[in-house]
């Protein structure tokens, strides 16, 4: 099994979170439901990695508001080490980029807890304590 580090960004404001549908092209959980997150595989730190991310997959600007305790998920295609980041818009918009989602929407907290694919990260980061 392969272990892989990602950044993964907890979009939120005015009390709703940014999730995204991954598009079924996608190598890694296609059609499954994600924070926007990216793969660390250069010599950029977390903090450019994500807010890369960010800019190429929604076309939004934010700012890193906490840095969430590293955690692990073991699924099917691999080890994920996860670096959290809590990040904070002063608005609502963004661009969907179809070639890496195919739906995004904001969700509040109790919307978000519907969502079986972000139960574990839900988990982890420990949200009843966080907002």
């Amino acid at each position: 099994m392969k272990t892989r580090t990602i950044v993964s960004a907890i979009i939120a404001c005015k009390n709703k979170f940014l999730i995204a549908k991954r598009a079924k092209s996608k190598k890694f959980a296609p059609n499954k439901w994600e924070f926007i997150s990216g793969f660390v595989d250069n010599s950029k730190t977390a903090e450019e990695i994500i807010n890369n991310e960010l800019k190429d997959e929604v076309n939004i600007r934010g700012k890193i508001v906490r840095k969430f305790d590293p955690y692990v998920i073991v699924d099917k295609e691999a080890r994920w080490i996860i670096l959290p980041f809590l990040i904070k818009m002063k608005n609502e918009k963004f661009t969907l980029n179809k070639k890496d989602h195919s739906e995004i929407k904001w969700v509040t907290l109790k919307e978000l807890k519907k969502y079986k694919e972000l139960s574990n990260e839900l988990k982890q980061l420990n949200f009843k304590n966080t907002f």
